[in-house]
């Protein structure tokens, strides 16, 4: 594998920043909508990877399958969103158990249907979460997006820094408990900014600086469950498409796992 060099990463990093920026500032609600399923199908294909039992005919299928449902989901009423993104968090619960338990893990975690099952719901549940957000308030969209790349920025320089207690050494042995808190931290810094720009007033200032902390709690989720798929399957990154990153799915791990609480959770807060 080829050594991570810090400009690489850094440079990538910045590219993808300055396009998600021109895409959220320049782009229609389809561009947007377009770019992120096209991310969405990508991180399909990385996760099936992941999976022993989804090779072949699976893997295509699956793809085909997302690449429907996303075509669907936004014509849905709008009275099924909020049902589909709980039924996303009923997922992650699921999985904070499976990370928990690791390497004891039940056996329907290797058959392909509930492999399948399983990426089709985040992934889909997530892309409508994203959609929900582009079409309403671009604002609330970049909160999330930024909330989770502020934790995860957080999380890595407290933890290399700081960090002496593992979180979940099992599954992920880099992460520590003081990595997680700088991470919290990050998010709700994040979220204090955000609503003192948006001049919310003091208890409405308090819930959102407690949910983007949450969502960055859930997000960790969604990253140790990436990452217990990746000790499986015994590889280090989901693939190499992004120099100094990994894959697509390596770099919206958490932010599957959060967009739908924060979707669910922040839009009625703040208001439009």
């Amino acid at each position: 594998m080829t050594p991570r060099l810090p400009w690489i990463r850094l440079l990538t990093a910045l590219a993808l920043l300055a396009a998600m920026l021109l895409l959220l500032w320049r782009g229609s609600v389809v561009g947007v909508l377009g770019v992120f399923a096209a991310v969405a199908l990508r991180a399909g294909w990385e996760w099936a990877a992941l999976c022993p039992g989804l090779g072949g005919a699976w893997r295509g299928g699956l793809l085909v399958a997302l690449a429907a449902l996303l075509a669907g989901l936004y014509a849905l009423p709008a009275t099924w969103t909020a049902p589909a993104l709980l039924a996303s968090l009923v997922w992650w619960v699921v999985a904070l158990a499976l990370v928990r338990r690791y390497p004891a893990l039940p056996r329907w975690l290797d058959r392909p249907l509930p492999q399948a099952g399983i990426i089709v719901l985040a992934l889909a549940t997530a892309w409508l979460a994203l959609a929900r957000l582009a079409d309403a308030h671009r604002g609330q969209l970049l909160l999330c997006l930024a909330l989770v790349w502020a934790a995860d920025s957080a999380a890595f320089l407290v933890g290399r820094r700081y960090g002496r207690r593992k979180l979940s050494p099992q599954v992920s042995p880099g992460k520590t408990v003081e990595g997680l808190c700088g991470g919290l931290a990050g998010a709700a810094l994040t979220g204090l900014i955000a609503g003192l720009l948006w001049r919310l007033d003091g208890s409405r200032l308090a819930a959102l600086v407690a949910l983007t902390t949450l969502c960055a709690a859930v997000s960790v989720v969604g990253d140790l469950t990436e990452s217990l798929f990746k000790r499986r399957a015994g590889v280090k990154d989901s693939s190499h498409l992004l120099p100094g990153h990994g894959g697509v799915l390596d770099r919206i791990d958490a932010l599957i796992a959060a967009a739908p609480l924060f979707a669910l959770t922040v839009p009625p807060l703040v208001g439009s």
